[in-house]
């Protein structure tokens, strides 16, 4: 099963480093493309989490409040 490359592996990969020399890219400014890049999925990733969890919050606040309602008319 494949499996991403690690940051190391990625610097250390021949073919990598044939790409990068190709487009005239030094390994410093690849590792700081890929930090940022692993940085934005990171910050995405935990906005996603955040917005489920709000919207699971208030489902459950809205089940209860109507619980608590139909209690209330008994």
């Amino acid at each position: 099963m494949p499996t991403d490359l690690t940051l190391a592996e990625a610097l250390s990969d021949p073919l990598i480093g044939l790409m990068l020399q190709a487009d005239g890219l030094d390994k410093a400014s690849f590792a700081d493309f890929l930090g940022k890049a692993a940085r934005l999925q990171l910050e995405q990733k935990l906005t996603d989490l955040q917005e489920r969890r709000a919207e699971a919050f208030y489902v459950r606040l809205a089940a209860h409040e109507t619980i608590q309602g139909q209690a209330r008319s008994l």
